[in-house]
């Protein structure tokens, strides 16, 4: 018995196992109780915690993020997500460029031209006013969308003549050349010259990213769509037991720009890390009108469906027939579409090897009785309504309102769902912010999208911590506070499920706790 936790208010998320302690052996959970009962089985030399009444809950899983994208912006990226006009933009590239080494670009993340003042993005031609001498590549904060100078644009060989990859767009400017916007697979063209990090650079923004998580509470996280390379430096910190947090990697089916399919990796699965599950794009990003609507936007686009049916058919045969568990981006309901009847198609995966949709922005009710009927999960986002909710309004028709993100009629269908970030997309990262978010339905500017589809606190502390487990294929291991269990936690300075819901953003993470030791602790 190497620690107990006594005198707290524990939601266990397990009706089984209630109480006010727990103990702790070798990592895992070995009693749940009242206080008597558990510090009874204290031995001379375990440890005890007094909670003073504070709330200790399994520890959050952010089921769909991007790890090394946010440590690349916690590191060497420039982050551009709180700029409001050019001029920020301008100032922030302007201050990074002489800091960066002989030969590197110079890259952003994050701008929305919802929150500029232009309210327009950025053209190669601003790029290259700002900075003209340096390749310049600036992700949109959706990640769907980039913008390049013309000296990127150049060492990627792309002019007036290229052609628009399939599921993909180069937009060009009056006189027929590219203004420097790539949507979707287009940005293919400036990833395959932009120079990668190296195996030491992954490895400081995947730590860098997993300290920022556990300092949310975050215990268990996931890195959805990595190359070769970067799956390696996990693998790598996996032998030598380094990975601070429980980490999902999913390898990516199809890089942007690339042929064909990449060879599947190996299935790998240990106490901090699981590769067993592959990730494919089916749209683009709701906020920047990429994701495919069968319904047109406002401005009378469609979006883009990523790849055309009987491709996207033999990708996931190839999956299903390699064991692997297919986790799909689709935000519009053009792409539920074409991924539910394409999984409809497959042989049924096992319980223990569910499919999952990643976002699932906009699905109509047959689709999510679909969904249930086929135990497809969704991992999906409720900060974007606070974040990006702006953007909805301006680009969706009001038609689509009632159907954007609708984790009400979600779980009423059945389906499991785990809450997470998306994280770079959102700068608010934070579980209890996402649980804000799930409640009270509100952009920034304070305006209700749709306040029916809200969900109880209860259900949106379930789904950050149990649903995310569930989705991993972890929910034997982790998810709740219950015997056998990892002992992984949050301590929280008061109860999320009580609190009114503004209140849910004035709670802190008091510490966080993985495997029996304590890896953030709040400072005082």
């Amino acid at each position: 018995m190497d620690c107990i936790l006594f005198n707290g208010n524990l939601l266990t998320q397990d009706s089984a196992h209630k109480g006010s302690a727990v103990a702790i052996a070798d990592g895992r959970i070995c009693a749940v109780g009242d206080d008597r009962s558990v510090l009874s089985l204290a031995q001379p030399h375990t440890a005890l915690m007094d909670l003073d009444g504070r709330t200790l809950i399994p520890g959050f899983e952010d089921a769909h993020a991007h790890v090394w994208k946010m440590g690349h912006l916690l590191t060497t990226m420039v982050d551009l997500r709180a700029c409001t006009c050019f001029d920020e933009l301008a100032d922030l590239l302007r201050e990074r460029r002489p800091r960066l080494q002989e030969g590197a670009w110079l890259e952003g993340r994050g701008f929305n031209e919802g929150r500029l003042a232009e309210r327009r993005r950025p053209t190669r031609e601003d790029l290259d006013r700002w900075v003209p001498e340096t390749p310049v590549v600036l992700t949109r904060t959706c990640g769907h969308i980039l913008v390049a100078n013309s000296l990127a644009l150049r060492l990627a060989g792309v002019t007036r003549r290229s052609k628009n990859p399939v599921g993909g767009l180069i937009e060009h400017d009056g006189a027929g050349e590219p203004n420097g916007i790539l949507h979707e697979t287009a940005m293919g063209l400036i990833h395959q010259v932009l120079p990668p990090p190296d195996a030491e650079a992954y490895e400081a923004m995947i730590l860098s990213a997993l300290r920022h998580q556990a300092s949310r509470g975050i215990t268990a996280s996931s890195d959805c769509g990595v190359m070769p390379a970067l799956l390696e430096v996990y693998f790598h910190l996996d032998r030598r037991q380094a990975l601070p947090s429980r980490m999902v990697v999913m390898p990516l089916a199809r890089p942007d720009g690339s042929d064909g399919p990449i060879r599947f990796p190996q299935q790998h699965h240990s106490p901090f890390l699981r590769v067993d599950t592959v990730k494919f794009l089916a749209d683009g990003g709701l906020s920047g009108g990429t994701a495919a609507l069968r319904e047109p936007y406002r401005s009378g686009a469609h979006g883009v469906l990523r790849f055309p049916t009987e491709d996207l058919r033999a990708l996931f045969e190839q999956a299903q027939d390699e064991q692997w568990r297919i986790a799909t981006h689709a935000i519009g309901d053009a792409a539920i579409e074409q991924v539910l009847t394409l999984l409809e198609e497959l042989d049924a995966a096992p319980p223990d090897r569910a499919h999952r949709i990643e976002h699932l922005g906009l699905p109509t009710l047959s689709h999510l009785r679909r969904a249930a009927a086929l135990n497809v999960m969704t991992a999906t986002q409720a900060i974007f309504l606070e974040e990006l909710g702006t953007n909805f309004l301006d680009v969706l028709p009001p038609s689509l309102m009632p159907q954007l993100y609708p984790f009400r009629a979600m779980l009423d269908a059945g389906v499991t769902v785990a809450l997470s970030s998306d994280a770079p997309v959102v700068v608010q990262d934070s579980p209890l912010a996402g649980m804000h978010a799930a409640i009270a339905r509100r952009t920034s500017d304070g305006v209700p999208l749709s306040p029916e589809q809200a969900i109880t606190a209860q259900e949106a502390l379930a789904a950050y911590t149990l649903g995310g487990a569930k989705l991993a294929g972890q929910e034997a291991d982790r998810g709740s506070i219950s015997v056998g269990k990892v002992a992984d936690f949050a301590l929280l300075s008061a109860d999320p499920t009580t609190v009114a819901p503004e209140a849910l953003l004035q709670i802190s993470v008091l510490f966080t706790m993985i495997h029996g030791r304590i890896v953030f602790q709040a400072q005082g």
